[in-house]
C-alpha cells in the first residue's frame, strides 16, 4: 500500500501508510466510547468523543516527535533520512546509511525512548494542574498521553532489534567487539526471541478469550521477528558489498531511447522487445535523461503517438550520474534515498553504462548464496 505524504518537517517528508488509520480509528473508538466516559462520567456523550479524536491525534504528535528525534540526530552524525513513515505499529524513520561508529548509533538510537519518556513526564506535570474536586476530560486525556508515553518509551527499550533498545544492544556490542555484523547478529537473535516471546502470550490471551489484546499482540510479535531478520539482512548486504566498486556491476550494453522519437515509437521498438523499468535517453552519443515505464503509463494512451519523448523524461540535471569507481553499497543507498531505480555511468562526460538496483542485489543473492555453508 502506498504511504500518503503528509507534510515536511525541517526537511525531512513525513508519509502516513493507511494502516496507521487502524490505529486511529482504533484510539478514537476505544477512548471515545468506552474509557473517557467511565473515567470522567460527568463528561457528555459528544465532548468524550471529541476528546478521544484530540487524543488519537496527539498521540500521533507523540508518535511523531520521537521518529524526529532518531532523524534530527541522525543528520547530525552525516546520515541523510528522506522521510518518516507512520504506519501500524507506531513510526520508522527511514535512514539512507548505517551510523559510522558505535557512539553515533547510540545517540541516534536513546533518542526515541528519551523523547517519549520526557514527554510523558510533561503531560503528568500539566496533569495535575486539571485536578480538581472530580476528574475533569482534560485530566483525563493528559492522563492517558502520559501513559501512552511511558509505555511507548519503556516498549521500546527492549533489547532487540528493530526496536530502539535493540539498536542500543548493538552499539553496546559493536563497541565491545568492533564487528557491526556480529553485534547485528546477536540484537536481531534478541529481537526475533522477543517477538516469538509476544506471539506465545498473544495466544496464550486467545485462547483465554481476551480476543482483542491477544490478537494485537500475536500481530506485533509477529511483525518483530520479521522485522529483527531484514535488520541484520540489511547488515549483512551492506557488509558484503563493502568493496564491490559500479564497475564490477553496470551494464555495459544499455538499451537506449533517442530523444525524438515518440513515446508510441518508444514502447513498440523498444520496450516490448527489450523490457525493463527506466531506460536512459540519448540525444545521438549524448545522454540527455532517464524515462520510466511509469512516466509513460502516466500519458493518455491516445497521446503516445504525438508525445516525444523527451517531454515526458527527467532531465540529467535532476539524475546526477555515478563513476565506475564508486562503491556499490554507496550507490545504492543514493538509489533508496532518491527513490531510483537505475543510475547512469559516467566517465570523462560519456556514458559508459547503466546500475539498476536489480544489478547490485542480484550480486548480493550471488555472493550470499556462494557464501553460505
Amino acid at each position: 500500500m502506498t504511504p500518503y505524504p503528509l507534510m515536511r518537517i525541517a526537511g525531512i517528508r513525513i508519509v502516513i501508510d493507511p494502516t496507521w488509520l487502524i490505529v486511529f480509528a482504533l484510539v478514537v473508538v476505544s477512548l471515545g466510547g468506552d474509557y473517557i466516559p467511565a473515567a470522567a462520567p460527568h463528561v457528555s456523550p459528544q465532548g468524550a468523543w471529541t476528546l478521544g479524536a484530540i487524543a488519537a491525534i496527539l498521540l500521533f504528535g507523540s508518535v511523531l516527535l520521537h521518529e524526529l528525534s532518531h532523524a534530527l540526530l541522525a543528520r547530525r552524525a552525516g546520515i541523510h533520512v528522506p522521510r518518516i513513515r507512520l504506519f501500524l505499529f507506531g513510526g520508522v524513520s527511514e535512514m539512507a546509511a548505517e551510523p559510522h561508529e558505535p557512539r553515533a548509533e547510540l545517540r541516534i538510537a536513546a533518542a526515541g525512548p528519551a523523547t517519549s519518556l520526557l514527554l510523558s513526564a510533561l503531560t503528568a506535570a500539566l496533569q495535575r494542574v486539571f485536578t480538581g474536586p472530580g476528574p475533569t476530560g482534560m485530566h483525563v486525556l493528559l492522563g492517558y498521553l502520559a501513559t501512552a508515553n511511558l509505555l511507548l518509551g519503556l516498549f521500546n527499550l527492549l533489547p532487540g532489534l528493530p526496536l530502539d533498545g535493540g539498536r542500543i544492544l548493538r552499539a553496546w556490542l559493536w563497541s565491545r567487539h568492533g564487528n557491526l555484523l556480529r553485534a547485528t547478529r546477536t540484537a536481531g537473535r534478541a529481537g526475533t526471541a522477543i517477538g516469538f516471546a509476544f506471539m506465545g502470550l498473544g495466544f496464550l490471551l486467545l485462547v483465554l478469550q481476551v480476543f482483542v489484546s491477544g490478537l494485537w499482540l500475536a500481530v506485533l510479535g509477529f511483525f518483530l521477528t520479521r522485522a529483527a531478520s531484514a535488520s541484520y539482512q540489511t547488515a549483512l548486504l551492506r557488509d558484503m558489498l563493502a568493496g564491490v566498486r559500479v564497475r564490477q556491476l553496470m551494464v555495459r550494453d544499455a538499451v537506449t531511447v533517442q530523444d525524438h522519437i515518440s513515446l508510441d515509437e518508444m514502447v513498440q521498438e523498444t520496450v516490448l522487445r527489450h523490457p525493463h523499468r527506466v531506460y536512459p535517453i540519448m540525444n545521438g552519443d549524448q545522454l540527455i535523461g532517464l524515462i520510466g515505464i511509469e512516466q509513460v503509463r502516466r500519458v493518455p494512451r491516445a497521446e503516445w503517438i504525438r508525445t516525444p519523448v523527451r517531454q515526458v523524461m527527467t532531465p540529467m540535471a535532476l539524475v546526477p550520474p555515478v563513476a565506475p569507481e564508486d562503491e556499490s553499497v554507496n550507490v545504492l543507498e543514493r538509489m533508496i534515498r532518491e527513490e531510483a531505480l537505475l543510475l547512469p555511468v559516467v566517465q570523462e562526460g560519456r556514458m559508459i553504462g547503466i546500475l539498476s538496483r536489480g544489478d547490485i542485489l542480484h550480486h548480493y543473492q550471488i555472493r550470499s548464496t556462494m557464501a553460505a555453508p
